[in-house]
């Protein structure tokens, strides 16, 4: 698992190498770059910024402080962030709670989502579930 892994300490931030299989889970105490299409069959917990690369697919759930979601990109679990989280294009999740505000780029699909913050909806977005108490804006595509 080490070795798909690779640290950069003066950012405090760890680098996950495209295509890598993560079969356990994981808990990284800073920031995490996933590159493309990396896999994670288990939870995935950031005490830092998170960004999931494009066509990722988490099986279980992910924690982070703050999260971005790249295009094409599954959480097939729920996703919890602190501060912010951003879906871009086409990016799938089944829960989101977010303490901040959360941004949802067209084609993307939730099926549940509760905001502490605003939730900005750009396009054509599916939302199946909207909790109690969450300030939604809904925008044309840009």
């Amino acid at each position: 698992m080490i070795r798909f892994i690779k640290y950069h300490p003066r950012s405090n931030t760890y680098v996950i190498e495209k295509r890598a299989f993560l079969e356990e889970d994981l808990t990284l105490d800073g920031n995490v770059i996933v590159g493309q299409e990396v896999k994670f069959w288990k939870n995935l917990t950031v005490t830092g910024r998170l960004e999931l690369g494009k066509g990722s697919i988490v099986q279980g759930n992910v924690k982070a402080r703050s999260a971005l979601v790249c295009s094409e990109a599954k959480i097939l679990g729920n996703i919890e962030t602190a501060s912010e989280l951003v879906l871009l294009d086409r990016a799938k999740i089944n829960a989101a709670a977010c303490q901040g505000d959360i941004r949802v780029r067209p084609g993307c699909t939730l099926n549940s989502v509760k905001a502490e913050g605003t939730l900005e909806l750009i396009g054509k977005v599916i939302v199946r579930k909207v909790e109690p108490l969450t300030k939604v804006i809904i925008r044309a595509e840009e």
